[in-house]
């Protein structure tokens, strides 16, 4: 039986970046988040996605893990919410399958690698699944270096996934996960879901679906290729991510340090500036004024070591205009710690091009003879819509399109006009059918009918 100590231990060495030790307590606890998943989700596909998902966020934010003592129970929280969530969007119904036994984990082959797993594969799959997985190409990068169209790169990779589950059937799907994740140079998952993690908006406080569904679906993001910033001092910065769309708007900063920066907990930009090519401001958080419809709603730390740390900004807003340059400039770093907080002075300005997907992007707009509804649109990330109103905090809010499929809204403020006791907040879904002639906000018990300009 294994020890406690030696459980903290792990986790510790975990903590501190050290992926054999993350495997291992992986490999202690798979049989119950196994057991855990199974008893929610009764599918054994989605009960092995929502296990890599798990573990996935796990290793991403295992930094955020404050007591060593409780890391079981702080993983299955991940697991509770990843399983819900998967639960909730599913749309077909499946088989049920029977009773989870204990013959369907069984024991770590000591041969099973990255290459063993691959090796069932026909020669085409195994050079896309070498390139996808070991160097990290994206589907698009692989496309043009096999001279082959992103759909038959996709295909090849789905249809090579499934060959490696039904050849390893008596092996879990976390155990050729965690073969992955000690070979490789990093964790061994494509870029698609490393950037769904990154912008995973659940934990940020609107729950977001159809910009992870766009980024899975048409790699709605764009990675920066830019070189780091010399902030003097040891310290660099640049620009990672960025993902737009018409409300929502997404950058991960990249921040490192000669020296360690492990005593802090995040980095925030207070005086960011963001402006296209024709000056108009998208976000000047050094000069919010009261009332104007638009909300910066913060930073989310998701990457550390004791050298750098990535940070996500977000922030929602009514309306985001068409551009294809953002000039982002700021004077000021600040770091957290629990007690303190340290300034970087600073003076940054550059721009950054923006790929062809966000300045010809496309939306669908929505009338209504509601007043309550301001603007509802439909777009590739999504269903949003900028609602007015003086009593919101008891209303729930639920999206039905033609077919009278249901799907749940989460919104967040935008504005208060005091004088009034009015309230703006955006309401967002994960629906992106632009197709739909009509659609339905049920507000309470009232049903507003939103008919397709």
């Amino acid at each position: 039986m294994i020890k406690i100590e030696d459980i903290e231990k792990l986790v510790v060495e975990a903590k501190n970046g050290n992926k054999e030790s993350y495997s291992k307590l992986i490999v202690i606890i798979q049989k119950d988040l196994y057991k855990f998943a199974m008893s929610r989700l009764k599918n054994e596909d989605n009960v092995q996605d929502a296990i890599q998902n798990t573990i996935l966020n796990a290793y991403l934010n295992i930094e955020n893990l404050r007591n060593t003592k409780y890391f079981k129970s702080w993983i299955t929280k991940i697991l509770i919410n990843e399983c819900n969530r998967m639960y909730r969007d599913s749309k077909k119904s499946e088989k049920l399958l029977e009773k989870y036994s204990n013959s369907t984990i069984e024991y770590i082959p000591k041969t099973l690698d990255f290459d063993n797993i691959i090796e069932i594969l026909d020669e085409n799959k195994k050079k896309i699944f070498e390139l996808f997985y070991k160097d990290e190409f994206t589907v698009k990068e692989i496309s043009k270096k096999l001279n082959m169209s992103e759909n038959t790169i996709k295909s090849e990779l789905s249809r090579g996934r499934q060959k490696i589950r039904n050849s390893f059937k008596k092996v879990s799907v976390i155990i050729i996960l965690l073969c992955l994740l000690v070979t490789t140079s990093v964790i061994a998952i494509s870029i698609i879901s490393y950037i769904k993690s990154l912008f995973n908006i659940t934990s940020i406080g609107a729950k977001n679906d159809g910009v992870l569904m766009a980024i899975e679906n048409f790699d709605w993001y764009q990675q920066v290729d830019m070189s780091y910033i010399d902030l003097g001092n040891g310290y660099k910065i640049k620009v990672d991510y960025i993902l737009i769309d018409e409300m929502n708007l997404y950058i991960v900063f990249d921040f490192q340090s000669e020296e360690s920066i492990s005593k802090f907990s995040n980095i925030s930009l207070p005086d960011l500036k963001i402006t296209n090519e024709t000056n108009t401001i998208i976000c000047d958080r050094g000069n919010l004024v009261p009332n104007q419809s638009q909300i910066t709603l913060g930073d989310k730390l998701i990457e550390k070591d004791s050298n750098h740390m990535k940070t996500l900004i977000y922030m929602y807003t009514y309306n985001l205009p068409i551009s294809t340059t953002l000039n982002i400039s700021f004077s000021e770093i600040t770091l957290y710690t629990r007690k303190s907080i340290n300034t970087i002075n600073t003076n940054i300005n550059f721009k950054i091009d923006l790929s062809e997907k966000f300045f010809n992007r496309n939306y669908t707009s929505y009338s209504s003879n509601d007043s309550k509804v301001k603007k509802a649109i439909v777009t590739e990330t999504g269903f949003y819509a900028i609602i007015e109103t003086d009593n919101f905090e008891t209303l729930k809010i639920k999206l039905l399109d033609e077919d009278k499929n249901i799907y749940q809204c989460y919104f967040n403020t935008l504005s208060s006009y005091n004088e009034y006791n009015i309230f703006q907040y955006i309401v967002i879904a994960n629906f992106n059918n632009t197709e739909s002639e009509k659609l339905k906000l049920i507000i309470a018990n009232e049903e507003i009918e939103l008919i397709k300009d």
